[in-house]
């Protein structure tokens, strides 16, 4: 069996009919065009995957593109969907693993009908290899998206962890083959392809990772359980800052009782010093009554020292006038 490694430049050269699928009608489900009496049958027959693999990344990207542009409205996100290009044309149509159309509204759909769609067709494609495809249904595939109109075409092969791409500037051109393709960043998606040994990772714009849903729940237990964990830190946190809030109210309440009793304390000592004053005032006081009393004595005894040494002199004036 041929390799998309070895014969993948070389198909593209191939002229080769567009991909037709080959509609067995006892196993459709129909979608009727109210304009048509043609029937667009709504299911190839196919099954959605043929592996467990297959299935895990087409629903991790689809969930991932469609997660990643949940907030724009104008951006339609779908898997395993019937793409029919031309109306009136029923035969004309795949179903990509996974599909993007910018610039049409999100919102159910049995089928996209690009006539129905502005004739917008799907930008981006992604095909998920499985054991049942071959090089060739691929490569119709690729031929199919680059004559409707994608500008964008990727194909995964999990068992062998390989990843192709191809992209063009205009819908007129030509896929030109992404040859470097670990790291390359897709024009319109945003999103980074990071090849590993055993797997690819899928890097959104905000460098977060598509995950499947087990990765998603993991790591949202993981989220919850950090969530926990800081909860019960901060819980601690405001118990210790609790337990501070009230040792500093506690101190402050003694410092205020230790600052009233000074005040008291201080206010006793004026007192007396105050009492103290007034004693001292009334001391003074008496010492000054008493110095007075004292003045007062003093001069009296001076005046009577006088007055006797007055009488004296009297006497002695007296007795010497009788005697002479």
């Amino acid at each position: 069996m041929e390799t998309i490694e070895s014969n993948y430049m070389n198909m593209l050269r191939e002229e080769s009919l567009p991909y037709v699928s080959t509609f067995e009608e006892s196993v459709f489900d129909y979608e009727y065009d109210k304009n048509s009496s043609i029937i667009y049958p709504e299911s190839d027959g196919k099954p959605m995957a043929d592996s467990t693999t297959q299935f895990n990344w087409i629903i991790t990207i689809q969930g991932g593109l469609d997660s990643m542009f949940k907030k724009n409205t104008d951006v339609f996100v779908a898997g395993n969907l019937l793409w029919y290009p031309e109306e009136g044309q029923p035969t004309i149509a795949i179903a990509p693993d996974i599909m993007v159309a910018f610039g049409r509204p999100k919102g159910d759909r049995n089928s996209y009908k690009q006539w129905l769609e502005d004739n917008i067709a799907p930008q981006v494609v992604f095909e998920i290899y499985s054991h049942s495809n071959t090089t060739k249904e691929m490569m119709d595939k690729l031929r199919f998206c680059e004559k409707y109109g994608v500008e964008e075409f990727y194909i995964y092969k999990p068992n062998s962890n390989k990843l192709y791409g191809w992209t063009r500037k205009n819908k007129t051109d030509k896929f030109d083959e992404i040859l470097f393709i670990d790291n390359f960043e897709s024009p319109l998606l945003g999103v980074r392809f990071q090849i590993y040994k055993k797997t690819i990772k899928i890097i959104t714009p905000k460098n977060k990772e598509f995950l499947t849903f087990v990765e998603q729940s993991e790591a949202f237990d993981e989220l919850e359980l950090e969530k926990e964990k800081a909860v019960e830190i901060a819980e601690k946190a405001l118990a210790s800052e609790k337990i501070a809030l009230a040792s500093e109210k506690l101190t402050l309440e003694i410092l205020e009782e230790e600052k009233a009793e000074k005040e008291k304390a201080l206010a006793s000592e004026k007192l007396t010093l105050e009492i103290l004053e007034e004693e001292k005032a009334e001391k003074e006081k008496a010492l000054a009554s008493e110095k007075l009393t004292l003045e007062i004595l003093e001069e009296e005894k001076a005046e009577k020292e006088k007055a006797m040494a007055e009488i004296e002199r009297l006497k002695e004036l007296l007795k010497n006038k009788f005697y002479f």
